[in-house]
Parts: structure tokens; C-alpha cells; sequence
């Protein structure tokens, strides 16, 4: 409800928790694992202006949009934060905290998440160091 899908995704699991109050756009091809959380909106402006003795009367949310392109994967208890911009072609690891710009191509892990490897590299050394047995293709 109230996010704007530009392609059919592969995969959201039940578990996981879209916030769209402040406008969210998802590519194709993308995949939400358990426990992740897609935020649009905060309320933290309304504490910190208490935090300075000018708490309003009623609390204020901050509203900024989220867009996540295409073939993107988020890891298990990921969280994506308001006003965030994930390019395509994107792997953001399990934990972690996003916030700003993630370009097209990366793999991103930690919080704050930062850029571990670009796509392409991260896929070779995939290849090179895992056993072929722990590959396994999901039945279509």
C-alpha cells in the first residue's frame, strides 16, 4: 500500500516492515530478507527540539522519499532510512544502516553501511572461494 513498484520483485518476506508515509519507489528484481525495515518517515525532530527546550505542542514527522532500484537485495535485519537512494544492481548486507546515496553496482555492509566492493569483483571472488556444493538454485 502506497508503494510505487517499477518492476516486479523476486522476493519479500513476510517478516519485513515498508513504511511508505513518505514515498517509496522499488525496482524490479528486488529482495527483502527477513527482519528488514524500509522507513519514509521520523520522528526524532520532535526529541531533539525538546532536547532544547522547544518541544512543540504536538510532535512533527519528517517525511522524505525512499528509491531503491533495480536487482537489489537487502540482507536480514537491514534498515534503510528516509530520503535514502539505492541504485541498481545492489547487494546491502545483513545489519546494516543506510542513509544517503548508494550508487548503482555496490555491495555495502555496517552502520553506518559503507561500500565494501563493487558488484563485479564481489561475484569473482564469490566464484573463486565458495565451494560449488554451497550453490544451490531455487526450483522455478
Amino acid at each position: 500500500r502506497g508503494v510505487n513498484f517499477t518492476g516486479k520483485p523476486r522476493y519479500i518476506d513476510p517478516d519485513v516492515y515498508i513504511d511508505a508515509t513518505g514515498g517509496l519507489s522499488i525496482g524490479k528484481d528486488f529482495v527483502a530478507s527477513t527482519r528488514s525495515i524500509i522507513l519514509t518517515h521520523d520522528y526524532s525532530y520532535t526529541t531533539g527540539l525538546g532536547s532544547i527546550g522547544n518541544r512543540p505542542d504536538t510532535d512533527i514527522e519528517i517525511r522524505l522519499p525512499v528509491k531503491i532500484g533495480n536487482n537489489v537485495f537487502v540482507g536480514a535485519g537491514a534498515i534503510i532510512l528516509p530520503g535514502t537512494t539505492v541504485g541498481d544492481n545492489v547487494i546491502i548486507g545483513a545489519g546494516s544502516v543506510v542513509k544517503g546515496t548508494i550508487e548503482n553496482d555496490m555491495v555495502v555492509v555496517g552502520n553506518p553501511a559503507k561500500k565494501i566492493s563493487d558488484i563485479k569483483q564481489w561475484v569473482e571472488s564469490q566464484n573463486a572461494n565458495t565451494e560449488p556444493k554451497a550453490f544451490f538454485k531455487d526450483k522455478r
